[in-house]
């Protein structure tokens, strides 16, 4: 009997540290837990606190954008922790603002993004940095809304009728020319390398489907039409400055809601042929000249841009432009024996320049940024 008792008394001696082992367990696993939970608690504190400061430093930003005009990049302290606030304005078409706050070794950084103000030629129905030259036998024209020059306006024609609704002559060249950037970093902007590279790095930030990339010499003919829809850039680079031409053969088969800028290292020529979509736009950029003519009336919206003249000849019936037109070494008008008219139309989209046009910049080389962003993102 006696050896029965001691054994129940091992075995409920062994049940009381399994059992206390158990408890122990339990209370270190809950106690683990509880840690781990303040710890999750004082992580998310600390997290939220660092998107407020973030965020409170980017509202700060807002209400004084020159803030980082002379640093590029400032530490903020707080009660709560600190903000390392800079801008980034390496990118030609926009300036990024990051905000990163630090509470208790955890970061939270958000980032703003302001658009750069588009060049002032946006603005104006005509920017033409020389003069206008009307030399045709006949020439009748309008230039409706804003026209500045920086040369002046010269007649010769002999049966000319030509009225400016709001004409500037003499207007700082800066304000009237557009240039490319010095994409190839030889401290030298606006050479035809320059033209080259940007649009070669512009046409790989589009969808490939967007595109026609096309390099050769000849002279090629774009129709406006069905098989062109969705497409955002044609360009046609030729080995050198002025090779690599475009024909436009502009009829009624342009679609609707259509955005398409053709860029060409040599000349473009508009031939126009019917009306266009008031709807959609067919931009230019020409390295070389560009020339329009006009055998049926028509219309035709978007954005035109030469480095070199813009040539308006035979225009043999009713033809106008909706749009802006931007030529850096003069604008010449020839015969107009019908009547042609220069409306101004605002060819940004929400703000956006038209495709192609993004990598190019005021004459001052900056026109600084929209006071207001257009995207706020956390990294």
């Amino acid at each position: 009997m006696g050896h029965r008792i001691s054994n129940n008394r091992g075995a409920a001696l062994i049940l009381a540290y399994i059992v206390m082992a158990a408890l122990v367990t339990l209370s270190a696993g809950f106690a683990l837990s509880t840690f781990n939970e303040l710890n999750d608690a004082r992580r998310y504190r600390d997290s939220l606190a660092a998107f407020w400061l973030a965020e409170s430093a980017l509202a700060s930003f807002l209400q004084n954008t020159s803030m980082l005009d002379k640093s590029g990049a400032m530490n903020m302290t707080y009660p709560q922790g600190s903000v390392v606030l800079q801008k980034d304005d390496s990118y030609p078409t926009k300036r990024l603002v990051t905000a990163t706050g630090n509470v208790g070794g955890t970061k939270r950084s958000l980032q703003l993004e302001f658009p750069a103000l588009a060049p002032e030629v946006f603005n104006n129905t005509v920017s033409v940095k020389g003069d206008i030259l009307i030399s045709g036998k006949k020439s009748n024209l309008a230039f409706n809304d804003k026209t500045r020059i920086s040369g002046q306006v010269a007649k010769s024609s002999q049966f000319s009728t030509v009225n400016f609704e709001d004409l500037k002559e003499k207007t700082d060249s800066h304000l009237v020319s557009m240039l490319y950037p010095d994409a190839n970093n030889n401290g030298v902007v606006d050479e035809f390398e320059d033209f080259v590279q940007v649009n070669r790095n512009l046409v790989t930030t589009y969808p490939k489907e967007e595109v026609i990339y096309v390099k050769g010499n000849d002279t090629y003919t774009v129709v406006p039409s069905s098989a062109l829809k969705g497409k955002k850039i044609i360009f046609v680079e030729g080995s050198r400055s002025g090779k690599g031409n475009v024909i436009i053969q502009y009829m009624d088969g342009w679609q609707d809601d259509e955005n398409l800028t053709i860029i060409a290292t040599g000349n473009v020529t508009f031939n126009q042929l019917g009306m266009g979509q008031t709807n959609s736009q067919l931009n230019v950029i020409a390295w070389g000249g560009y020339s329009e003519t006009a055998a049926l009336p028509g219309t035709r919206r978007g954005m035109i841009y030469t480095h070199g003249i813009a040539s308006f000849d035979a225009i043999d019936e009713t033809s106008i432009t909706y749009g802006s037109v931007v030529a850096n070494e003069g604008l010449k008008i020839k015969e107009i024996w019908s009547y042609k008219s220069f409306y101004y139309a605002d060819t940004r989209i929400n703000g956006v320049v038209p495709p192609g046009f993004e990598g190019l910049i005021g004459g001052r080389l900056s026109s600084g940024y929209a006071v207001k962003p257009n995207a706020w993102r956390e990294i």
